[in-house]
C-alpha cells in the first residue's frame, strides 16, 4: 500500500461466530483493509463500534440497527467475490472518527500485552514505558472496557477479536491439545471473564476441583494463568 494511505476499517458482524472469524481472516489478508473486530449480536457491535471505530460494517444487519457506519450486507450464499466487490465501491472518509470510549491505538498495544498474560513490568520494557505509566494505561482501557480484572478484558478482547494474529495459516490438528469435557468448561467460564469462585458455583463443585483441573488446562496449553489460556485457546480455535 503506498506510504500516508491507510487501510480502510472494517467491523464484521454475523450471528454465527465461524462465519464472522471466517470473513474477518479473510479480509485481514488482503491488502488494503483492517479488521477492527468482530460481533455475534447487535449489543457487541455497538460495543465495538464504540471501542474501535470502524469505516464500514460487514454485517447481517438491518442499515437501521448501524446509523453511523456504511453497511455492506454479508451474505454467505452470495460469495467473497461479491463481497469484495461490494467493499472496493464504498467511499472513505478522509479522517478516522475520534469518539468518547475510543480505544486509542497505544491503548491497544498495552491491551495486546495485558492480555497475553504479561505483567506490568513486562508490559513497561516491551513497549519502553514506566511500570506506573502501564498501571495507568490498564486503568483508563479497564475504565472503557467496563471491566474490573485482566481475564475479564481478556474475555471481551476474545469476544469482540480486538486483537487478532497475523494469518499464519490453519494450526495442524496434531498440535492442538484434546480437552476433558470439564477443561473446555472452565474454559468457557474464563471466556465469560469469571473468577475461580465463580466457576466453581457455576460448576456445582468445589474452588479447589477448580483450581486443580485449571492447572490440567495451563499445562496442555503451556500457559501459566488464566488470561494466557484464553489468549492460546482462541488462538488453537478452541473457543465455542
Amino acid at each position: 500500500m503506498p506510504k500516508g494511505v491507510r487501510s480502510t476499517r472494517i467491523a464484521v458482524h454475523s450471528w454465527e461466530r465461524l462465519t464472522a472469524d471466517a470473513v474477518a481472516t479473510w479480509l485481514d489478508a488482503l491488502p488494503g483493509w483492517l479488521v477492527v473486530g468482530t460481533a455475534c449480536s447487535v449489543e457487541d457491535l455497538a460495543l465495538l463500534c464504540r471501542l474501535r471505530p470502524p469505516d464500514v460494517v460487514v454485517g447481517q444487519l438491518e442499515p437501521d440497527l448501524v446509523p453511523d457506519f456504511p453497511l455492506v450486507p454479508l451474505c454467505p450464499a452470495w460469495g467473497l467475490a461479491a463481497l469484495r466487490a461490494s467493499l472496493e465501491h464504498v467511499p472513505l472518509v478522509p479522517l478516522r472518527r475520534v469518539a468518547p470510549g475510543a480505544l486509542t491505538d497505544r491503548e491497544m498495544e498495552v491491551l495486546a500485552y495485558v492480555c497475553s498474560g504479561q505483567s506490568a513490568a513486562l508490559v513497561a520494557s516491551a513497549l519502553r514505558l514506566s511500570p506506573h505509566t502501564v498501571v495507568n494505561y490498564k486503568r483508563r482501557i479497564f475504565a472503557k472496557l467496563e471491566v474490573q480484572s485482566r481475564v475479564q478484558a481478556a474475555a471481551v478482547v476474545a469476544r469482540l477479536g480486538l486483537v487478532r494474529a497475523p494469518c499464519s495459516g490453519v494450526v495442524a490438528r496434531e498440535n492442538v491439545p484434546t480437552l476433558t469435557h470439564r477443561e473446555q468448561d472452565i474454559l468457557s467460564s474464563i471466556a465469560r471473564g469469571e473468577s475461580v469462585r465463580q466457576t466453581a458455583h457455576a460448576l456445582g463443585i468445589a474452588v479447589k476441583t477448580v483450581e486443580s483441573e485449571q492447572r490440567q488446562l495451563f499445562f496442555k496449553l503451556r500457559v501459566h494463568n488464566r488470561a494466557q489460556a484464553l489468549a492460546e485457546a482462541q488462538r488453537l480455535g478452541l473457543l465455542t
